[in-house]
């Protein structure tokens, strides 16, 4: 017979971990009568994979009634790679045939992370991955396994990066042809007191918009995208992805934004850092739709997003240790998110806002092809990181 139950708990709540962390939980095993074991271990990976198709054509010669020809041949082409950081493997339990009494049994186990690992990623050709599975073994049947996801915050303090600190601006101008005749040009700029932000935090995006052409502006459009370029052997697949949006409507001659607040959504910082076959920037793109065939004046400039902030804008949060009621359910336990815990390499900034750990937009499905049919993923196998955020 099947266990009654079988599920990881961890000790820490949020289920957010940093490099070089300790992990420590339990795995849980429930049964309502004596079973057999032949071991019990559970396995943390760290893991960054890439993977994506393309059409692909190839000239071929051919040769047909004494003559040459030339066919067009479409091949689909696979391309992929990975990285792995590392694989802990923890024998909980050596059961060597023995018999697991009856009733809730929990035993421990912990490991460290490594140093130097990238962030929690899922993107759309590509993830940056770390999953906890235990293993129930037994003899001559198929075992009982549970898999989990979980978080890590590789740090990126705006502090040791000497730009996120500077002042940014960005401008184009744009004509159209109407009746034949060059319009006057539509100029458009932008700025920003710097370029480095963290999420949660509010930008505040100043723009102006000036054009001569006495045609109506269909409207503008502020965009934070993000880019992001997967390294496959052979081949790099380069993708976008908007990560916040704000439209206006039609206006005429001049159109102003005044220190309009743009709140960072919960991101992957800038880089992907210590992962090479992925990497992730940012963009602000400040967009005027004329209403012409010739498409939209586009301006823009690069972002930088870290997760410790500027300590200049410390002051800017507010000092409340915000705390989500968001239950976490993995296997049969849950818990709620508390974010009150410290962050490496911070103890300089003994006035630094406490964070929550906010989940990403985006997120992937930690089933893998080689998973057995029997494994458990808890409250399901769909996962979206959680990051550190402020404000």
């Amino acid at each position: 017979m099947v266990l009654d139950k079988f599920f990881i708990s961890l000790d820490n709540d949020v289920i957010v971990y940093f490099p070089g962390q300790e992990i420590t939980g339990y795995v849980h095993v429930w049964n309502s009568e004596s079973k057999n074991v032949k071991g019990i271990y559970i396995e943390c990976c760290g893991l960054a994979q890439v993977s994506f198709s393309r059409t692909e054509q190839e000239m071929r010669p051919v040769y047909r009634n004494g003559r040459s020809h030339t066919d067009v041949i479409k091949n689909t082409v696979h391309y992929s790679s990975k990285e792995n950081y590392f694989h802990h493997r923890v024998t909980i339990s050596t059961g060597n045939g023995q018999v697991l009494n009856k009733g809730k049994h929990q035993f421990p186990f912990s490991f460290v992370l490594p140093q130097q690992i990238p962030s929690s990623f899922e993107g759309a050709h590509g993830s940056v991955r770390y999953t906890i599975r235990a293993v129930y073994e037994r003899r001559l049947k198929w075992n009982h396994e549970c898999k989990i996801p979980i978080t890590v915050n590789s740090i990126t303090d705006l502090n040791a990066i000497p730009e996120a600190s500077v002042p940014i601006q960005a401008s184009g101008f744009k004509t159209l042809r109407i009746l034949g005749f060059t319009s006057n040009p539509i100029t458009a700029k932008f700025w920003l007191d710097r370029a480095g932000y963290v999420p949660g935090e509010k930008m505040k995006f100043n723009a102006e918009v000036e054009h001569l052409t006495r045609k109506r502006m269909h409207g503008s459009k502020i965009q934070i995208i993000e880019r992001t370029n997967f390294h496959a052997t052979g081949a790099t697949e380069r993708h976008e992805r908007v990560i916040h949006e704000f439209v206006r409507g039609k206006f005429k001659s001049v159109e102003l934004w005044e220190n309009y607040p743009i709140i960072v959504p919960p991101v992957v910082s800038s880089g992907l850092n210590f992962c090479r076959i992925i990497d992730v920037a940012y963009v602000l793109m400040f967009s005027v739709n004329p209403g012409s065939l010739k498409g939209n004046l586009k301006v823009s400039h690069d972002l930088l997003i870290g997760n410790v902030p500027l300590r200049s804008s410390f002051a800017n949060f507010q000092h409340d240790n915000k705390i989500s009621a968001t239950h976490v359910r993995y296997g049969n336990s849950s818990a709620t998110a508390n974010p009150g815990r410290s962050i490496p390499g911070t103890d300089a900034y003994p006035d630094l806002p406490p964070p929550s750990y906010e989940e990403c937009m985006f997120g992937g499905n930690i089933r893998d092809a080689e998973d057995s049919e029997h494994v458990n993923y808890g409250a399901g196998d769909s996962y979206k990181p959680r990051y550190l955020t402020y404000g």
